[in-house]
């Protein structure tokens, strides 16, 4: 937002308007008005101090000549001339602010025909500049409810400006005000063009979350992956939040999707393992946490789920075993034997789990229902000491 470059622009483009003044004041106040203008686009409005004191002494000399107190001209330079001492000069300001409404309002009112719109816009803008760097004092101050409070005023006179209206979205978040951060934020969705709108877009779903509204996380998270296709942190935030809030089964395809496209990605078939697993699909579900671990051995939470889903379907078949009335005794104790034989694949994934979270206790506590099945009672002792040294 190069505010200054706008201001000179539009004052010069309007000149002309301005050269058949009939008096003086106000073509001093011109002059001076425009020379300060000149002198602020280097950089520090503080250089054109003398042009600006002239130019106010000269348009509140206007305001009050019979020529020229009811030409909107007067009250346009008025309003540019009080707008810039509000910027310039912090213990005046107030009074400046009050001042420049004042002119702007008269301005508005005088000029029937839209003649001086754009220098009036002008004015409007500098008040909002006022605002918007108060907003980032505060913001490096680390007060973002009064940053957000001053990006809020800027908007107010510079409607619709996407980089206050991302200013104002961030403030808020930052003073987890997550409702008026979520407001700000799809203000901005509609503009694609702004450079931040796909940051925008990716956090959207997760100021929904923070505010535990699941329904509008999930809609925005999908809106998000609409509208990036292509983009694999947008496609996984999705998956994410669908697995989250347990949509697990209708994602299915969509991480598939995005393995197709993303196939060394660990962590995209380690959540179609969950995915699975959650749809009852056991054998599918493992098929995917070892796919996991050929790309990265050491992902723990694929580790743990591998092993669980080996044992839940073991002890699935020792329910089956034992809910049978007409199996006999040997074939019972083969069944058994049969079982124990087939658990023994989740040891080694226990075994990492508990290696690579040597501090997690639920880890351990797998690891323990392990040898309690096997009857291993010396193993099931030693891993109790374990856990109880953690706690």
């Amino acid at each position: 937002m190069n505010f200054n470059k706008i201001i000179l622009i539009l004052l010069l483009a309007c000149s002309s308007s301005f050269a058949l003044a009939q008096k003086g004041n106000l073509r001093k106040a011109e002059k001076n008005i425009q020379e300060f203008e000149e002198l602020k686009s280097v950089g520090d409005p503080k250089l054109g101090e003398n042009q600006l004191k002239e130019a106010k002494e000269a348009i509140d000399k206007a305001k009050e000549h019979d020529k020229t107190k009811d030409l909107p001209e007067t009250w346009v330079y008025a309003a540019l001339i009080e707008a810039n001492r509000a910027l310039v000069y912090e213990d005046e300001s107030d009074d400046a602010v009050e001042l420049a409404l004042e002119a702007i309002s008269k301005a508005k009112e005088l000029d029937e025909k839209d003649k001086f719109e754009e220098n009036i816009s002008v004015a409007e803008q500098t008040l909002g500049q006022i605002y918007f760097n108060n907003g980032v004092k505060a913001w490096e101050d680390q007060d973002f409810k009064t940053a957000y409070t001053n990006f809020e005023g800027a908007l107010e006179y510079i409607p619709g400006d996407t980089t206050l209206t991302y200013y104002s979205g961030l403030a808020a978040i930052q003073n987890q005000d997550y409702e008026n951060a979520v407001e700000k934020y799809k203000e901005i969705l509609p503009h694609e063009d702004f450079s931040e709108h796909k940051t925008v877009t990716v956090d959207l779903p997760k100021l929904y979350l923070s505010m535990q509204d699941t329904t509008n996380a999930l809609k925005y998270a999908q809106e998000a992956a609409d509208a990036y296709p292509d983009d694999n942190d947008i496609a996984v935030q999705n998956i994410e939040l669908n697995l989250m809030t347990g949509n697990e089964a209708k994602i299915i395809s969509d991480i598939e999707d995005q393995i197709s496209k993303d196939g060394d990605n660990e962590h995209l078939h380690y959540y179609l393992g969950i995915a699975y697993s959650a749809k009852g699909e056991g054998d599918k579900a493992k098929e995917s946490y070892k796919e996991a671990l050929k790309i990265n051995p050491d992902h723990a939470e694929a580790n743990t789920n591998m092993a669980v889903n080996i044992m839940n379907s073991v002890k699935k078949d020792l329910s089956d075993l034992n809910a049978n009335k007409e199996v006999s005794n040997e074939e019972y104790a083969e069944g058994i034997d049969k079982i124990k034989e087939d658990i023994q694949e989740a040891l080694p994934y226990l075994e990492k789990a508990t290696e690579l979270n040597p501090d997690d206790q639920d880890s351990w506590r797998n690891l323990k229902s392990y040898y309690d099945f096997m009857q291993d009672e010396e193993k099931s002792n030693e891993i109790q000491e374990k856990i109880e040294s953690l706690q």
